[in-house]
């Protein structure tokens, strides 16, 4: 399904840009003789619709329908599943049947029109726009709203509003609204007179009766902890390779490829494994960015550029989904992002996921699940163990999703500076590239310490690198992490024996 809809995602933008120019109506789901040809199940279509684009389609939709509407008008004959127009900002989505669960999740403009009923939490999370359905919905409608307007013409579930800090809720049917809730209850006159005339053109007559509701609740923000990534491996040492120190003329190899697992994929070559992390691109190379990304940059997309994404940034050598920050989302649901995203870039482009090494085994399942590319693993958690800790967790869950085994990269991210010693270990680990801001010294110094522990290890290439490089200097790293224990020269006996 995924390859069908990143198609159909490319074939519609190559019709939209001819469109937009004779202001014509794209229509999709019918054959050259007018014979209907109805499209089933496609993930994240209709996605990123530029502005002035209109376009119809025939058929029932999967997940993500309309995602990131930049300014497009489409009309969907037919019914969608979740998340439909989620992180729109502009433009209209029209749904002739029902709709599933989120419609309108983390909206900020435009409008969504569903003639039939929708799911759970419908608007939830809306900053602006307006939501219009002619039907039902489900439980959570407009919780967590900050802003723009919901309207049902029917009866809305339990949990109305929770957590809504802005915005307005309008019911015209019946509700259920919980004793403890601290919406404000307003007046015909609070609506929008744009979500009236809106209504009125669609011959829906908003009756003064009905119940509305005004978010009166400072924003909801929970007091999150303060994870900590560390930059190193600590009690963790080098070993050399038990062959003769290299020559000080021989010449050692400190690059590494990166790579899409794709027939097509794109190679990156680094000079290092080492991957800088930096707020915007410009720079020359390859460097992982939350915007505005070059050529050979990898764009890292989440919840603080998600809104605001446009297909101008996506010429690059890839993107990580950065699932840490997104809101929780089923594997359907996050495929279907990926399949918006990936079908506006060109083909064999890095596709990976990231996330915190707590859930590493999870983010491993779902990359090999989806057919992506890789893993970043953010080395910061909840338990606070550190980078150390993290490589044994890493390991077990590519090993357990054969991650490697399949061809499929693995990341690691650490803060501040990273050292030469940092980087041998983790290719020791099995880890592909280390990212972190900065390298510790200038680059030509730091390239010369690389290959002068490389000389010493007795190895020509930094790929070659492997586990029996590495010691732990301690009995507690040897304990958690596995590793031989140096001058015991074995791994600790909870580690082999077979419980």
């Amino acid at each position: 399904m995924s390859a069908k809809s990143i198609k159909l995602n490319r074939d519609l933008d190559r019709m939209l840009s001819q469109a937009i120019e004779r202001d014509l109506l794209v229509r999709i789901g019918w054959g050259r003789e007018g014979d209907e040809k109805p499209k089933n199940g496609e993930i994240g279509a209709l996605s990123m619709l530029p502005e002035n684009s209109r376009s119809l389609l025939l058929g029932n939709l999967g997940e993500g329908a309309g995602l990131m509407n930049r300014g497009g008008t489409a009309t969907i004959q037919g019914s969608v599943s979740s998340i439909a127009g989620a992180w729109m900002s502009s433009g209209r989505l029209v749904v002739e049947k029902d709709a599933g669960d989120r419609v309108g999740f983390f909206m900020s403009g435009g409008s969504m029109v569903i003639h039939g009923s929708i799911g759970e939490f419908g608007g939830s999370n809306m900053s602006g726009g307006a939501l219009l359905v002619r039907g039902d919905a489900g439980l959570g409608l407009g919780s967590s709203m900050s802003g723009g307007t919901t309207i049902v013409m029917g009866s809305a579930g339990p949990g109305l509003g929770r957590d809504m800090s802005g915005g307005v809720i309008v019911v015209c049917g019946g509700h259920q609204e919980q004793s403890d809730s601290e919406m404000k209850h307003g007046h015909y006159s609070d609506i929008p007179v744009d979500v009236i005339d809106l209504a009125s053109s669609l011959g829906i007559e908003i009756p003064l009766e009905a119940s509305v509701f005004l978010g009166t609740k400072d924003p909801h923000e929970d007091l999150l902890p303060m994870l900590e990534r560390g930059n190193c491996f600590t009690g963790i040492g080098i070993m050399a390779s038990g062959i003769a120190r290299g020559s000080s003329h021989d010449v050692v190899d400190t690059s590494t490829k990166i790579q899409s697992c794709s027939e097509e994929g794109l190679e990156i070559l680094l000079t290092r494994p080492w991957i800088e992390f930096q707020e915007s691109g410009g720079k020359e190379g390859t460097h992982i960015v939350k915007s505005l990304p070059g050529a050979s940059d990898i764009l890292i997309i989440g919840g603080q550029n998600i809104g605001e994404l446009e297909k101008e940034s996506l010429n690059s050598s890839g993107f990580i989904l950065d699932i840490d920050s997104l809101p929780s989302m089923n594997d359907a649901e996050l495929e279907a992002i990926v399949v918006s995203i990936r079908s506006r870039m060109a083909p064999g482009s890095l596709v990976m996921l990231s996330d915190r090494v707590d859930r590493v085994d999870e983010l491993a399942r779902k990359t090999r699940d989806l057919g992506l590319d890789g893993i970043l693993v953010d080395v910061k958690s909840l338990d606070s163990s550190g980078p150390t800790v993290a490589l044994p967790r890493i390991g077990m869950a590519n090993k357990r999703h054969r991650i490697s085994e399949e061809g499929r990269l693995v990341m690691i991210r650490l803060d501040g500076d990273t050292s030469p010693e940092t980087l041998i270990i983790a290719k020791c680990a099995g880890i592909d590239a280390v990212v972190s801001p900065g390298i510790l010294g200038r680059p030509s110094d730091f390239d010369a310490k690389l290959r002068g522990i490389m000389k010493e290890m007795g190895i020509q290439s930094i790929n070659s690198a492997n586990r029996s490089n590495i010691r732990a200097l301690d009995h507690n790293v040897a304990m958690q992490t596995g590793l031989r224990l140096t001058g015991l020269e074995r791994p600790l006996p909870a580690w082999t024996r077979g419980d």
